[in-house]
């Protein structure tokens, strides 16, 4: 197994979502200003990758860390170009999406807030669930939600990159992709939804006129709100509560530490909740579009495991190795570990 088998199928999921948000898209004023994004965003993975790959050799006692960074690097360029590569490739994916969402707000109308609303409604015993988050909606917590998940999705890709090819990473970093590109885009198709934050805007009533944003979480509505009623196009627009793309990812981060970086899960867990609560509490999505978003998360990366792990499997039949039923305890571990 090689890193092909999950690249081609994420390659070809980029180019259809960016090719198809191009076509049908009827203003192309914010298609550049989100490919602006790119520099910031290789920017921050090669200082956040450098600071993991640091801070690792420190725990391990590496003598002279950065000496050994640079060694790495030029005894395996083509594993650094990879590496860099792939992560152009993921902030690539997350601009077609970033195209793909003010389109969907164009072709598709909102009309599921209500509906979301009652089943937050009836889930939490008669209580809409931001009310018992009130404590959560600051400033700090709103930077937080943004900043400190988008550094904690780089880490996290750059942590399952730096894994060996195997079963499990073809899994975790397709479901990656396939979280933009596909889940995203359909279950916001089926179930369109702005989100608590917009609910009176849209004409809803003021069911959520008591959830007082902080400026940070206002700034960013006010802006998104002018571009979808006047039917614009600009950088970073684009309403979809359903599902929610943040806890869909958080849940992936959660997936991969888990998988890839165990000893790291408690504090990526903690971090996971905090995330989805403040989806509630800060007035961007009803708790059922986190719930949704996650079980997407879980699924794809279920589904495609098996794929990859089957693939593999037979495979190995085909090239005449003896099947896992001869292997030793020991080499199942292993085997276990890998896949």
């Amino acid at each position: 197994m090689t890193d092909r088998d999950w690249l081609a199928p994420s390659i070809a999921l980029t180019v259809a979502s960016g090719l198809i948000a191009i076509v049908l898209i009827p203003d192309y004023a914010g298609v550049m200003p989100a490919v602006m994004i790119l520099p910031y965003w290789m920017l921050a993975s090669a200082v956040l990758a450098s600071i993991c790959w640091f801070l690792s050799m420190l725990i391990a006692r590496v003598d002279s860390p950065i000496a050994h960074m640079r060694k790495a690097v030029a005894n395996d360029p083509r594993r650094a170009g990879l590496g860099v590569f792939c992560i152009f490739l993921a902030g690539i994916n997350m601009t077609t999406f970033m195209w793909t969402k003010p389109l969907l707000n164009y072709l598709v109308p909102f009309w599921a807030d209500p509906l979301l609303a009652n089943v937050d409604h009836a889930v939490f015993f008669g209580r809409d669930p931001w009310t018992l988050l009130t404590w959560l909606n600051s400033t700090p917590a709103a930077i937080f939600y943004h900043r400190g998940w988008f550094a904690l999705m780089i880490v996290t890709l750059v942590i399952v990159l730096a894994a060996p090819p195997s079963p499990r990473k073809s899994a975790v970093m397709l479901t990656y992709f396939t979280l933009w590109s596909v889940v995203g885009p359909l279950v916001h198709s089926t179930l369109p939804a702005a989100g608590p934050i917009f609910f009176d805007q849209l004409g809803y009533g003021n069911r959520f006129s008591d959830l007082h944003s902080v400026s940070e979480t206002k700034d960013a509505a006010t802006y998104l709100w002018a571009i979808y009623s006047s039917n614009g196009f600009g950088p970073g627009s684009g309403i979809s509560a359903m599902p929610s793309l943040h806890i869909a990812t958080t849940a992936w981060m959660m997936i991969a530490v888990h998988i890839f970086a165990r000893r790291l899960m408690m504090p990526m867990a903690i971090a996971g909740i905090f995330i989805f609560l403040l989806s509630i509490a800060l007035g961007w999505h009803y708790a059922a579009d986190g719930i949704v978003g996650a079980g997407c998360a879980v699924l794809c990366f279920q589904l495609l495991h098996k794929f990859y792990r089957g693939r593999r499997l037979l495979a190995s039949k085909l090239a005449g190795n003896p099947a896992d039923s001869r292997a030793t305890p020991i080499q199942a571990r292993e085997a276990h570990v890998i896949e």
